[in-house]
């Protein structure tokens, strides 16, 4: 009886470990089936024939804007996702000290109020002005009365200040997502 007690644990044991065996080689892979989806969407939507700019030129473009509308770069601080910068200007009636968070990318491509009040709260610390940029949408709903003074590039002003002040640029922002360009590639 434990013979055969016993065959029949070890068969069973087989038995599914060869089915397990089986669902793993021939069942789809929910990950692969996931990315698919994704890159699907992000075709309908233009995403992915207008990808984000890379970090790196990103930073520098954010640098270049800066110079070239006159701001001394003092200390520049980079985080996973954004550039945050202070930046001195001695120009006439806009001097004084600037923190700028340049946000590279967004969840949805639309920096939310949580980083402008975040935005707020570090300059309210200072007697500085803020200045907030990203190549897409920033959503200041239910934002009305902001303590702190601050501007607000998102990417159709960013394209504008580029075209005007760094015409040279403008076709190394050509072709990424955000900026205005292409109707299509906003979501």
């Amino acid at each position: 009886k434990r013979s055969m007690l016993f065959v029949v644990a070890l068969g069973s044991l087989a038995f599914g470990a060869i089915l397990i065996a089986l669902i793993a080689r021939y069942s789809p892979d929910g990950a692969a089936l996931r990315l698919e989806e994704q890159r699907r969407r992000e075709l309908e939507t233009g995403r992915a024939l207008y990808p984000a700019i890379p970090f790196d030129e990103w930073r520098v473009l954010v640098i270049d804007l800066l110079e070239a509308l006159d701001f001394q770069i003092a200390l520049e601080h980079q985080s996973q996702d954004s550039v945050e910068i202070i930046a001195r200007s001695s120009e006439p009636l806009r001097g004084g000290r600037f923190l700028v968070h340049a946000i590279h990318s967004a969840p949805g491509d639309v920096v939310d109020a949580t980083q402008v009040l975040r935005l707020q709260d570090s300059v309210q610390g200072e007697t500085t002005k803020g200045i907030l940029m990203t190549p897409y949408a920033i959503d200041l709903g239910g934002l009305s009365n902001l303590e702190a003074p601050m501007e607000f590039l998102d990417g159709q002003k960013m394209r504008e200040l580029i075209e005007k002040h760094l015409p040279k640029k403008l076709d190394a922002i050509e072709g990424y997502r955000g900026f205005g360009a292409a109707p299509h590639a906003e979501p």
